[in-house]
This record gives C-alpha cells, structure tokens and sequence, in this order.
C-alpha cells in the first residue's frame, strides 16, 4: 500500500514539474486535468480526490483580479487612491507606512537586497472616473520605498496612440487613421 502511494506521489510530481516547465501541456479547465490524469494514472478515486485538491490552483490570477474588481461597490471604487497621489506619496517611506496606506500586499518576492511588494486587488486608479490599475508593485531597497510600478487596466491600454499601434497596426482603419484619413464616407 505505501509503495503504491509512494509510487503515485512521484509519478504525480514527475507529471506537474514537467507539465509546468514545458509550454506544450497546460492544464486550462478540469476536463482536460480529469482525461490527462486518468491517461496516467488509470484510477478514477486518485484523479477525482486530485480534481478537486487541484480546482483552486486552476483560477489564474487576472480571473481572481476580474472577480475581486467587479465586486467592487461605487463607494469603494470611489474611495480607490489616485495612481498620481500613490506614486509622488510613498518614495521614501517604510513599509509600516504603506502596510497602513495600501494594506497587505497580495505577494512579496525577494530579490537581493530588494523587496517587491506586488498588489493584484484594485488599490488605485489612474482618475477618478478610469478603472483600477491591475497590479500595482511597490519597490523597497532596504527599508524605504524605492519606486512604485503598476499596470494599467485593459481599457487604458486599447486607448490613444502607442507606438505598438504605430509600428505595426493591427487593420486598415488603424492605418487611415494615422494617416489623417477619414473612414467615414
């Protein structure tokens, strides 16, 4: 009996460190995780108990920020930080300051003698009328804030002019429209 659950746990392992390191298999909903391991592993207990242990990991990170931003009431996305206010108010400071302005970060990843604390909940907005920002990474060297980075929404980044737009526009109407030609007849 261990050696078939020694057995199982390697060969499990084995599987998700491959299927993880190469780009090939990604396991995008539970049908395809349920087929895969039933092609392994041949046990419908194993597969359905490893489903279900598995079903959390499979929500990618910008499902859970989409969940986490349309929850928002009007008053907290009111309430949200301008990016401006976040970016001119936190170089300089520890990170009590920002654990109290900005809350607990979501992540924080250590690289050298940096810390980065990453953000993925909406914690600020460009305007007050735009959508909040989908990540949001506050830098500390040391102890003090070093730089604060971020993403924009999705919808910030479709529009106005970019030069991903100009160096390769995706339609003939991107193109009229760089040109100054009108598409409307």
């Amino acid at each position: 009996m261990n050696h078939k659950l020694s057995v199982f746990l390697l060969s499990s392992t084995f599987l998700l460190n491959h299927c993880a390191s190469s780009g090939e298999v990604q396991m995008k909903n539970k049908e395809a995780l349920y087929l895969n391991c039933m092609d392994t592993f041949k046990d419908e207990v194993k597969c359905k108990s490893f489903l279900d242990k598995s079903e959390t990991e499979l929500v990618s990170a910008e499902e859970k920020r989409k969940q986490q931003a349309a929850n928002l009431s009007k008053e907290q996305l009111a309430g949200l930080k301008l990016r401006s206010e976040v970016k001119d108010t936190l170089p300089g400071k520890n990170n009590v300051y920002v654990r109290n302005y900005l809350g607990d970060p979501d992540e924080i990843k250590y690289y050298g003698e940096r810390i980065y604390w990453e953000y993925y909940r909406p914690v600020c907005k460009f305007s007050p009328d735009a959508d909040p920002d989908e990540k949001v990474t506050v830098i500390f060297r040391k102890i003090l804030v070093e730089r604060v980075e971020h993403i924009k929404p999705a919808s910030a980044i479709e529009e106005g002019a970019s030069f991903r737009k100009i160096l390769s526009p995706e339609s003939k109407s991107d193109v009229k429209k760089m040109n100054g030609i009108d598409t409307v007849k």
